[in-house]
């Protein structure tokens, strides 16, 4: 009886395809005279005993341990936070990419259909073809900095929705003056807490006096832009640590231009919404502040673009986020405060050019 051939590859890759719920796994090998082969795609819940099922998984289906090997794991949001830093914690090598490129990759390879298990195979051969580079954790302080920023954010919604009802209640035909009350007491305990987490989160940044710094030179400089929304970035992104181009910045938070064409249709973009929501969310505020405020250069790309596409304020507001971000991003770069003067004369200077 002959024995099965036992099949030689010169690398692994495992691929992950996050969701709220679930883990989509897949696991693939490039075989020594080249290809890539999956070998084994599988389901797990994503839960703590999920993720113990699938490293598990992982060493088991890896039949060579002499080989290397990356998991590659898209950004989505914070669903894949937990399972991430479990595995880093076990010692595994895993990566991080944005959707854009994840998206940019599957396109090259001819992907053409999209669902959780293809996703995962994608992803797979991405982690066999491609060298990345591995994840590493934020450092204690970011990490107790941003927790405690997630947590402000988590009772801002929860103030603004005892709020909603609080109006419901007084307009509606069924008023309760102890609903009232008792609503009236629920916001200002929020309230109260708001500016203690406010007041905490400031105090926790200090600890690192460079990093106070250089958000200060940010936050003083930028009208309407705050200590806290800058805060709020530099804790969601490590301190851009992992960011080389304001490109990757926007995929990661979301940002990024999605469109929707086929032929002669010119369907409508849109940005993709896969990303930190944290920093989407945390620009919001602050944009608004600046269009208010009619602060330059955000204002007059407000008013371009709300004229160009007949008055929706959606787009123009979301065009204000993301190139506030992407200052913030620049001036943490080059350690510098924004300067107005030096904008305008760079604008001037480009129509100068085009005469």
């Amino acid at each position: 009886m002959l024995k099965k051939q036992i099949k030689k590859y010169s690398k692994y890759g495992v691929g992950i395809d996050m969701s709220k719920d679930w883990i989509q796994a897949c696991i693939s090998a490039m075989p020594l005279e080249g290809g890539i082969k999956i070998l084994k795609v599988k389901k797990f819940k994503n839960c703590p005993s999920g993720h113990n099922a699938f490293k598990n998984w992982i060493e088991k289906n890896r039949k060579d341990k002499s080989l290397s090997y990356q998991i590659v794991m898209e950004v989505t949001g914070v669903y894949h936070e937990k399972l991430l830093y479990y595995l880093y914690d076990a010692g595994l090598n895993v990566s991080l990419e944005v959707p854009s490129r994840v998206k940019k990759y599957l396109e090259f390879i001819g992907q053409k259909s999209k669902n959780d298990k293809l996703d995962g195979i994608g992803i797979a051969t991405l982690a066999c073809e491609r060298k990345l580079k591995a994840w590493k954790p934020a450092s204690k302080h970011i990490r107790e900095l941003r927790t405690a920023l997630r947590h402000r954010k988590s009772l801002i919604q929860s103030k603004n929705q005892f709020k909603n009802q609080l109006h419901a209640i007084r307009t509606s035909k069924n008023y309760s003056d102890e609903a009232e009350k008792s609503l009236k007491e629920t916001i200002k305990f929020l309230k109260a807490q708001i500016i203690k987490i406010e007041t905490e989160s400031i105090a926790l940044a200090k600890r690192d006096n460079e990093l106070m710094e250089k958000v200060n030179l940010i936050a003083n400089s930028v009208k309407g832009l705050g200590l806290i929304s800058v805060l709020t970035t530099v804790a969601e992104t490590n301190g851009f640590e992992n960011f080389n181009s304001s490109k990757q910045l926007q995929s990661y938070a979301g940002y990024d231009i999605v469109e929707s064409s086929s032929g002669k249709r010119e369907g409508k973009t849109r940005i993709s919404k896969k990303g930190n929501t944290h920093l989407r969310t945390g620009m919001y505020m602050p944009a608004l502040s600046i269009i208010r405020s009619k602060v330059d250069p955000f204002y007059s790309l407000y008013d371009r673009l709300l004229k160009r596409n007949g008055g929706i304020k959606k787009k123009a507001l979301v065009a204000v986020q993301r190139k506030l971000l992407v200052l913030i991003y620049t001036l943490w770069k080059k350690n510098e405060a924004f300067d107005i003067s030096y904008y305008h004369a760079s604008v001037d200077e480009n129509k100068m050019a085009s005469l």
